[in-house]
């Protein structure tokens, strides 16, 4: 894969929020055939860089974002760095079991802190009827949707905060939407 060409879709991404057409292909990389256009945009989409919507327009492939892994850090005493690529993955790969199953929502308040998950993060969901007690779920009761631990009693289920100031919920009606599989924040 060209990291020259991958870098100049993935800056025009970042800058457009959108992947570019036929014509700001032919732009970018200073062509002046449209039939040159198509034969770089068949080349992103063959590198991963790139997929085709059912109306042939260009949309983010999985390789766009795709980062190097350099290796491991040690969070506990320090150790010399040693730099090497250990290998590249894609954002999504590493966050989403089941892409298709898959929803983001931005966290508000504080009530789950206690597990790691604070005001602002994002969390992944995935919709399932595979849950088990323990898990943090994504909960529709009867006062709306909420982030809790998924617990049993011998009465039933009930959903539990990761924060003290927040009293247990057991809802009279509802559902379980998903189960959080990942969470992420960002810094600066």
């Amino acid at each position: 894969m060209e990291m020259s060409r991958h870098r100049k879709v993935l800056s025009f991404y970042k800058k457009h929020k959108r992947m570019p057409s036929i014509t700001e292909i032919m732009a970018i990389f200073g062509l002046s055939s449209r039939s040159s256009g198509f034969y770089v945009t068949n080349q992103l989409v063959r590198e991963g860089i790139a997929e085709k919507d059912s109306t042939g327009k260009l949309i983010p492939g999985p390789d766009l974002f795709t980062l190097p892994v350099l290796g491991h850090i040690r969070a506990g005493f320090a150790a010399p760095a040693e730099e090497e690529l250990a290998d590249t993955i894609t954002i999504g790969d590493y966050l989403l079991g089941r892409p298709e199953a898959s929803y983001l929502l931005k966290v508000e308040g504080d009530s789950m802190q206690d597990a790691g998950i604070q005001e602002g993060d994002m969390v992944v969901f995935e919709r399932t009827n595979d849950y088990k007690p323990g898990d943090i779920v994504v909960a529709l009761t009867e006062d709306g949707y909420t982030l809790k631990y998924l617990r049993k009693k011998p009465n039933g289920y009930y959903l539990e905060a990761a924060n003290d100031k927040y009293p247990d919920i057991h809802p009279r009606e509802g559902s379980i939407i998903g189960v959080v599989v990942s969470t992420f924040r960002t810094y600066g």
